[in-house]
């Protein structure tokens, strides 16, 4: 999945678990990717170290929506919207 998200690096991931006081090092030659959590929470990543290690942690180039809430609003919206244009369109034009 790194490979696919931050692109192939000789550099080696190093080991830094949940370390407060590491600083990724901008790498000016690194296109800067943004990357999502599965939360939803939203990250700029400057070098392959930096992609890695927020891969490795579950983020992705993707946003996934988890919880069905704005599935269901859309959904809703869409059947409003469409009763109205049926209502409006097809049934005044039978009469």
């Amino acid at each position: 999945m790194i490979k696919k998200i931050c692109g192939i690096s000789n550099d080696e991931l190093p080991d830094i678990g949940s370390d407060p006081n590491f600083v990724f090092t901008n790498d000016p030659l690194f296109d800067t990717i943004v990357l999502y959590s599965p939360e939803g929470n939203i990250i700029n990543v400057n070098s392959w170290i930096e992609c890695a290690h927020y891969v490795n942690g579950g983020w992705s180039n993707t946003l996934l929506v988890e919880n069905g809430n704005e599935i269901m609003f859309y959904g809703l919206l869409l059947c409003y919207f469409s009763y109205f244009i049926v209502k409006k369109f097809v049934i005044n034009n039978v009469s």
